[in-house]
């Protein structure tokens, strides 16, 4: 009998010890080149995808302005990217328990406007997480907006 429950306890062991992506962060965010897919307003944040959720942007050579600006999250710590009028850096941290993220000490250089001031403001303002290393959203204290990053192809 203790034989079978031994088995039983082996056979789910890898079960409990498996990885769950959405909380790895290592997984999550030093994943690659993030390029920015769009802004986003309304929606159901306890959602996993959109849900509601209104992109402002929809003409093509928007987008492509979008996907153009980049994040990367370097496993010190430390981020950097590209925006429409030059390049910032920074530092990142966050907490899979309760999805948190923060980043601080923004450096860019040149004057950001546009969607580029844009980027700089939700990063700066970036409480919150979800996503794997396909996609990323990032979203403010309110939870009604958010900036989703994706690594899509130019």
């Amino acid at each position: 009998m203790k034989l079978k429950y031994l088995l039983y306890l082996l056979l789910a062991l890898p079960l409990m010890c498996s990885c769950n992506n959405e909380d790895d962060i290592e997984e999550i965010f030093v994943s690659g080149t993030w390029n920015v897919g769009n802004f986003y307003n309304g929606g159901t944040w306890s959602k996993y995808d959109n849900d509601g959720a209104r992109p402002k942007y929809t003409k093509e050579e928007d987008i492509k302005a979008l996907n153009f600006m980049t994040v990367n999250f370097l496993e010190d710590g430390t981020l950097q990217g590209k925006i429409n009028t030059g390049n910032f850096t920074g530092k990142w941290s966050a907490n899979a328990d309760g999805r948190t993220v923060s980043i601080t000490q923004l450096v860019y250089n040149g004057n950001p406007t546009g969607k580029g001031k844009e980027l700089i403001e939700a990063l700066k303002k970036a409480a919150y997480y979800k996503g794997d290393r396909n996609y990323l959203k990032l979203a403010p204290e309110d939870k009604k907006s958010y900036v989703q990053l994706g690594h899509y192809s130019k």
